[in-house]
């Protein structure tokens, strides 16, 4: 129970930095969401309750955030961390290997939401500093 109450904290912080700059207010949000009223966004942001699973995508595009890294919260709030760790596991293994898993999530963390695209000019920076004596 811990950590489902983990993962609905570290929803509700991750989106209450999005719906504060967002320029919909709640009431907009939930019904771009597919809810009846702010009521259950209202729960969610308090970290009070789940979000439900079908409208995570739609809730991830409506404020603007990073709807896989919402998805994966929102599942490990429902089936808990092991096992959404687990699945995570078994569908990535062969995509990529644990270096690159650890490369993709540094990215992740370091860029957040903004990721910029992979231009040949970021290509040559990224060579150059990677070429630096350490």
């Amino acid at each position: 129970m811990l950590m489902i109450d983990d993962a609905k904290a570290q929803i509700s912080t991750l989106l209450r930095a999005h719906v504060d700059e967002s320029p919909y207010s709640l009431n907009e949000i939930a019904i771009l969401c597919g809810f009846h009223g702010p009521e259950m966004l209202e729960g969610i942001l308090r970290g009070e309750l789940r979000v439900p699973l079908d409208k995570a995508m739609p809730l991830a595009k409506a404020i603007g955030c990073d709807g896989r890294a919402l998805f994966v919260l929102v599942l490990k709030s429902w089936f808990g961390v092991e096992l959404v760790n687990t699945i995570d596991e078994v569908f990535t293994n062969d995509a990529a290997s644990t270096v690159e898993r650890g490369w993709i999530a540094f990215l992740r963390d370091f860029y957040g939401d903004l990721m910029p695209e992979l231009t040949p000019t970021l290509r040559r920076r990224l060579r150059l500093l990677v070429s630096l004596p350490g």
